[in-house]
């Protein structure tokens, strides 16, 4: 049975756990401190050492630790390939740049060039090829540096899955616990062996009396911040669902980091101090990750189930099934602890396999009792009750699961596969009460900064931005935080995952160097640099639009709608230029830029041809200006004001104060009566009649003399009156006249119409004329 990698298992998640959030920035640290200090391998040497890894890669014999030193070995050939991509690119591209402005060499039958252009040419081409030829060699290498991860991954893969689901002795074996009892003696024979050569090099008293004091300081600090700052930090009212989210996350960080902290820092002063050998700085680091997944789950349960305080309780369960869910968290957190040390115990002191074996059934076997008691308890509890419980819906039937699946493989002889799955149990259950608890924690954050919270408004005005603005902010970086958590969530989950978690810092370490598409390699930097160049420019283009049209603009001597155009034209095209600036910055030239509008054109001039036709007509209607905001014009039987220009569509708003949004292409292709286009003057004309006994030449100066009266009513042309018929349509009864002036301005033309009909009519009744 090959089980070789278990003892690591553990460790692993509880290492990933403690340091996961300076993974990627260490190794890039580290990375840099590498090519500081030591030479870059040579292209020959990287050939070499694929050349081994590939001879290699396809025994059947390989193990895990030599596929995990050829993973290292390609990600350092990696490194130095691109670096030395990077260092050749830009020299290569020189020495052609060169070459070609000195042109082709002339034929045989042209005048000779002079020497020097020849020596020089000659040289310049010498340079080209040896730099263009690395620069090919190395390309070829990194993409061979690939195909080899793949298969080392692919090899890693199904080394991994055969050792999962290896045989072993099955729990219910007697012989396979004798066996083990047989080889603890030799284990323990080293653990001796360890300790004597331990006390008999390390025996400084200065060194361990150093050593005893800070353990003595670092305990007395726990205890001392345990029993009177962290009381006080969590003395406050839980009235509110906010103070109830706080104070579980205090708890939560303070009991989950206070004694992995306190054993790290006596770890590294033992360190320090050279009190520990290497074997027992390795047990010491394997106490440590054992001591923090038992705090982590811990800190969870305190902080989110809160046993003996109901007011601070943040999941809404009753005491009974708050406390049942509580001591089944912690004791299989202390259970995956002790899994941790004794795992590193086993690797440390190169204890016999069987060891390793009969360790993880334990572990598999008390996490199976664990669950086994949860499902009875839970079960027990729904019975006093008498009711249906919140938690019992989904844990009742989980933990019955993976009780039973984990005991089916403890009896078939699966204990790789048990201890796996009861590890993945531990880990979901400690990691999704974390998740919860943070969940909770943002909410009540965005919650407190929300735009109708006075924390919220006073910020806004801070900041200098309206609240619904800081609204909606802390709304979207709400919903990022939630991402990042269920992705670290994620993460955390499959740590333990040998093959997995390897793949994933691969795909983590190769994401500042990019990805190519075509000929066009696109990094992390270059996205980067060109997503922040567009939000520069953007803005740029903002602020100056902003200042055109406050500052300058409305200092000059041109119209209102001018102005507006001039704005919105200048946002455009300064829109175009930072996204064609972008483009250039992540290597599209300009060539490819046109080819690809060339390419869109056909598509636009088929499926968008209305869009389109809408957008050439906003131009139009933004350089000639037929129409300007302001006008008072009529469109497809739509009258009202144009309030808005766009490039698409034009904002009309109507006398009743209604907005329609009417397609540029309308103003261009239809007809468009514009009432202001070159002054705000209208006609009216009034209709009257008036009986056939009325004298006509009174009609004519009355009419005349109230229309000359009214201020509104220009002068020049003067208003006149006419008689226009003899009653046709009126039974013969009645004299026509229209009443005919001009106004000042068209939007108070039906408020004069309104006023001269008043004083005709009172007019007409002091001069005794009849209107039939």
């Amino acid at each position: 049975m090959t089980i070789g990698t278990w003892p690591a298992i553990g460790r692993q998640f509880v290492l990933w756990t403690i340091t996961s959030a300076f993974l990627v920035l260490g190794a890039a640290v580290d990375a840099g401190a590498r090519a500081e200090t030591a030479e870059p391998p040579s292209l020959d040497s990287i050939k070499s050492s694929l050349d081994e890894i590939e001879a290699s890669v396809g025994s059947d014999e390989i193990t895990a630790e030599a596929l995990a030193t050829f993973r290292e070995t390609l990600n350092t050939a990696t490194d130095a390939l691109r670096a030395k991509i990077d260092e050749l690119e830009p020299r290569t591209r020189e020495a052609e740049e060169r070459l070609k402005q000195l042109g082709p060499a002339p034929a045989k039958d042209a005048a000779p060039e002079s020497a020097d252009i020849a020596n020089e040419r000659e040289e310049l081409t010498k340079q080209f090829s040896e730099l263009d030829g690395e620069l090919k060699q190395a390309r070829v290498l990194s993409l061979r540096v690939d195909q080899l991860g793949d298969r080392v991954s692919q090899k890693r893969h199904s080394l991994y899955a055969s050792e999962l689901f290896a045989r072993s002795p099955s729990v219910l074996d007697p012989f396979f616990w004798l066996e083990t009892f047989q080889a603890l003696p030799k284990e323990v024979r080293t653990v001796r062996a360890l300790l004597e050569t331990w006390f008999g090099e390390r025996g400084d008293r200065a060194r361990w009396t150093a050593g005893a004091l800070i353990i003595v300081g670092v305990i007395a600090l726990a205890v001392g911040l345990t029993r009177w700052w962290f009381p006080r930090l969590v003395a406050h009212p839980t009235d509110t669902p906010s103070a109830k989210a706080w104070a579980a996350l205090w708890v939560f960080v303070w009991f989950a980091a206070r004694t992995s902290l306190a054993a790290g820092a006596a770890l590294l002063a033992f360190a320090a101090l050279g009190l520990l050998t290497a074997r027992l700085e390795q047990i010491g680091e394997g106490l440590v990750a054992g001591i923090a997944a038992a705090t982590f789950g811990y800190g969870v349960a305190r902080g989110l189930l809160a046993p003996k305080e109901r007011e601070r309780r943040l999941v809404q369960e009753d005491d009974a099934t708050a406390l049942c869910f509580y001591n089944h968290l912690v004791w299989s957190a202390r259970a995956l602890g002790v899994l941790v040390v004794l795992q590193v115990v086993h690797k440390t002191l190169f204890a016999p396999l069987i060891i390793t074996v009969a360790t993880n059934a334990a572990f598999a076997a008390v996490t199976a009792a664990f669950l086994t008691h949860l499902v009875i308890r839970l079960g027990q509890i729904k019975k006093d009750r008498g009711e249906a419980l919140l938690a019992a819906s989904w844990a009742h039937p989980l933990g019955l699961l993976m009780a039973v699946l984990i005991s089916l493989a403890l009896v078939a002889g699966y204990a790789g596969l048990a201890a796996f799955v009861a590890l993945r149990v531990i880990v979901a259950a400690a990691v999704f009460g974390a998740l919860y608890l943070l969940m909770v924690i943002t909410q009540t954050l965005l919650a407190t900064v929300g735009e109708q919270t006075a924390k919220g408004q006073t910020l806004a005005a801070s900041l200098g931005v309206s609240a619904r603005t800081v609204g909606f902010w802390g709304t979207l970086l709400s919903a990022a935080i939630r991402v990042i958590l269920i992705l670290a969530s994620f993460l955390l989950i499959i740590g333990p995952w040998e093959v997995s978690t390897a793949d994933l810092f691969d795909t983590i370490r190769n994401i500042p160097f990019g990805f190519k598409i075509g000929d066009i390699h696109l990094s992390f930097e270059t996205l980067v640099t060109a997503a922040v160049v567009l939000v520069l420019l953007l803005i740029v283009t903002r602020i100056v639009q902003r200042w055109l049209e406050t500052e300058l603009l409305p200092r000059t001597r041109l119209e209102l709608s001018l102005q507006l155009s001039i704005v919105t034209i200048f946002g455009y095209v300064g829109a175009i230029i930072a996204i064609v600036v972008a483009l250039t910055g992540l290597g599209f030239d300009l060539q490819k830029i046109t080819l690809i509008a060339g390419a869109l054109s056909v598509g636009i001039g088929f499926g968008l041809q209305s869009i389109v036709s809408n957008f050439v007509s906003g131009l139009i209607l933004l350089t000639e200006r037929p129409i300007r905001v302001g006008d008072s014009i009529v469109v497809k039987g739509e009258e009202g004001w144009v309030r808005r220009v766009r490039v698409r569509a034009t904002e009309i708003e109507t006398f009743d104060r209604a907005s329609v949004i009417i397609p540029n292409s309308e103003f261009i292709t239809g007809v468009v009566k514009n009432w202001t286009r070159t002054n705000t003057l209208a006609r009216i004309i009034i209709k009257v009649v008036v009986a056939y006994e009325s004298d006509p030449i009174q009609v004519r100066e009355i009419l005349t003399d109230i229309a000359s009266a009214h201020p509104q009513i220009v002068q020049s042309p003067p208003p006149g009156a006419f008689l226009l018929g003899f009653g046709l349509g009126l039974a013969h009864s009645a004299l026509e006249f229209e009443l005919r002036c001009v106004v000042a301005d068209v939007e108070k033309a039906l408020s004069v119409r309104s006023d001269l009909h008043y004083a005709i009519i009172t007019r007409f009744r002091e001069a005794g004329i009849t209107i039939p």
